[in-house]
């Protein structure tokens, strides 16, 4: 069971947001000043516009939730994502798509809303892709 509105939040977000494209859920979260640390703007156009940028570069998207923590105050979602990108996270030195796969979204709450959004990616696995002599598999 599903127990603070953190975690609550935070896994509408990854299951409804993402999952299934539900980005009219996102008003209802996000406060109106939350800084998403991937945009220029606040609030709740920002976190739409950062998933929707990354739904629409995903054909056949899909997330798998591998853990949710959360307290009163914050939670984070440790996640995958499954798909075919049109455009790469970015590009090795070698020219090599990268996409990173493994994902920590890290949510700040105030007064029940997000305020913050920080977004990780796991480090070995770019780091492998950067390595790859012929790119990664995109599946």
């Amino acid at each position: 069971m599903i127990g603070s509105r953190p975690e609550q939040v935070m896994d509408m977000y990854l299951n409804e947001v993402l999952g299934q494209g539900r980005f009219e859920l996102i008003p209802g979260f996000v406060a109106d000043d939350m800084v998403d640390h991937t945009q220029t703007i606040r609030g709740p156009a920002a976190l739409d516009a950062h998933a929707r940028r990354f739904c629409g570069n995903i054909e056949d998207l899909e997330i798998e939730v591998e853990r949710i923590i959360a307290t009163d105050d914050s939670a984070i979602g440790i996640w995958r994502w499954r798909g075919i990108p049109a455009e790469p996270m970015a590009k090795s030195a070698t020219g090599n798509d990268v996409y990173p796969r493994l994902i920590a979204s890290v949510f700040r709450f105030g007064d029940g809303m997000l305020v913050e959004y920080r977004a990780f990616v796991d480090a070995v696995d770019v780091a492998t892709q950067l390595a790859a002599p012929s790119g990664p598999d995109r599946n």
